[in-house]
């Protein structure tokens, strides 16, 4: 089925987020072609896409009933891996789970043997940038390439066990064109939840954060990169007058920003919103029936989003230790925040990303992205060097950063000590080291922090789903839900770097990575 890559209509506009995504998974059900039963015959190995790049006729593989059988079960809730069930697929969703001979309802279903892996639900990413292209400087090889990594993204993303996730900014032409792509499985890619353009901050010209994401006026350039990154509306009108922009456009959350500074010793004062422009997107939100995130990387920004009661905070402050009398407010007022330490810590980290460069860089990203994700890192490092008066000038301080990092960590251990609710969200794609198919290394950051596999993996999976108002439909393995589901090797509860090799990722019952790559 070719997608609908315009605009939503206004039916589809007035629906609510949920309704909207069970309307594309309807579509997409409705109208795939599934593989003919000769496929079937004689061998259950499902063809499966190597490399980043993708054909115009690639499609996912889906079949009318599966039942999958021989795992360990982990359903995104209990601590514990059951054994001996099954799991029937059938319309994109799980039909029915139990133990196969109880289930009358499993004739004619195509059986698929998991080969004793781990079954679980698709990991959730809370915080990326999907459609941003890895590259900074604009250039010819910019524009040629742009597309492909953007392809890339979505493949790297769902390959890596990451079957949903919410964009928090983006280009609104390439959101709308890449979601409707991988909502049709023309291309590999999750389901994608998404702000679109956050609403940024402007006064006259000096703009508020995102410091790097300028705005455009010319048409041929927004007509190009699909949009703006970012909206940068002034005025209380103008910010409510770009809030029904994106809600138009098909945004599903509404995202915006408070920073009061740089990531630097030496800090540029950033301009931000009034509180009354906040409060605005927040009625907005309500209006629409959508939540509302605050990027805030500092503690005056996390006191910030919850004196004016924002449903989500994004980044785990680091200059500081959060008050616990604000983490009692934050928890009572039932809000949610999505730390991505890998963020921060990658930015001085250089040789661990030039080492996944090197070893897999080809596979995830353009040859432009490598050379300049090359270069950055190379000028990080180069940072070590510099004087306090050469420091003065730069907005992302490596030193800065790497100090900072220890409270980014005592505030993960703080929320998570008194109950508080921690999503996962990478942002992959927001920074320039940011490369997508690096999802476990957030999870990692949690467990070395003191956070148990188990937890971690929870709030990968369902403590996400509840954050995106989407419990009993992903995030976990239930009757009733989507299938989303993935395998593998080992036990990520005893060891959490088992979700470094994913061997099976399904998404709304297609195969996106089948089970041609399980172990023998």
């Amino acid at each position: 089925m070719r997608p609908n890559l315009d605009i939503l209509t206004r039916k589809e506009r007035e629906m609510k987020p949920l309704d909207r995504m069970e309307l594309s998974r309807r579509q997409f059900i409705g109208g795939s072609a599934l593989v003919s039963a000769g496929l079937l015959l004689g061998s259950s190995t499902l063809p499966f896409l190597h490399g980043c790049s993708y054909s115009s006729d690639w499609k996912g593989i889906s079949f009318p009933k599966l039942a999958l059988t021989n795992f360990k079960l982990f359903d995104g809730v209990h601590d514990k891996l059951d054994e001996g069930q099954a799991v029937l697929v059938e319309g994109g969703v799980i039909k029915d789970i139990g133990r196969m001979a109880d289930l009358s309802a499993s004739t004619n279903y195509k059986v698929v043997d998991l080969k004793g892996c781990t079954l679980m639900p698709g990991l959730i990413d809370n915080h990326v940038h999907i459609t941003v292209p890895q590259m900074g400087k604009v250039n010819v090889n910019f524009f040629r390439q742009m597309e492909q990594q953007i392809v890339n993204n979505f493949r790297s993303c769902v390959m890596s066990g990451v079957t949903t996730v919410r964009d928090v900014g983006g280009f609104p032409g390439k959101v709308q064109k890449y979601r409707a792509l991988a909502d049709t499985n023309q291309i590999p890619g999750p389901r994608v939840i998404s702000s679109l353009s956050p609403i940024a901050a402007k006064k006259d010209e000096k703009l508020g954060p995102p410091e790097r994401a300028p705005y455009f006026t010319n048409p041929v350039t927004k007509w190009l990169l699909g949009g703006n990154y970012a909206e940068r509306p002034q005025t209380v009108e103008e910010v409510r007058e770009a809030c029904e922009r994106m809600v138009s456009l098909g945004a599903q959350l509404l995202k915006t920003l408070y920073q009061e500074q740089s990531y630097s010793y030496h800090p540029r004062l950033l301009p931000n919103h009034s509180d009354e422009s906040y409060r605005a997107i927040l009625a907005i939100g309500r209006k629409h029936g959508l939540k509302c995130a605050l990027h805030e990387p500092f503690v005056s920004g996390f006191k910030k989003g919850v004196d004016l009661g924002f449903n989500t905070l994004e980044h785990m402050p680091m200059d500081d230790l959060i008050p616990e009398i604000y983490v009692e407010r934050f928890m009572e007022q039932g809000m949610a925040i999505m730390p991505t330490m890998m963020a921060y810590g990658d930015m001085f980290e250089e040789e661990k990303i030039l080492g996944f460069i090197a070893a897999q860089g080809s596979e995830c990203l353009v040859p432009e992205a490598v050379k300049q994700i090359s270069d950055k890192l190379k000028e990080s490092q180069a940072q070590q060097g510099l004087s306090a008066e050469q420091r003065k000038s730069l907005i992302f301080d490596r030193q800065y950063i790497k100090d900072k990092y220890p409270n980014i960590v005592k505030n993960l251990q703080l929320l998570y000590r008194k109950g508080a609710t921690v999503g996962v969200g990478t942002d992959l794609g927001g920074v320039f080291a940011g490369i997508f198919g690096r999802y476990t290394d957030e999870l990692k950051r949690y467990t070395a922090a003191g956070v148990s596999n188990f937890d971690a993996i929870r709030m990968a999976t369902a403590v996400n789903a509840k954050i995106l108002g989407m419990e009993g439909k992903i995030g976990t393995i239930k009757k009733g839900a989507y299938a989303d589901l993935i395998a593998v090797r080992g036990n990520p509860l005893g060891d959490i770097q088992a979700l470094d090799t994913v061997d099976l990722v399904m998404k709304g019952g297609v195969f996106m990575k089948p089970e041609k790559s399980m172990p023998a």
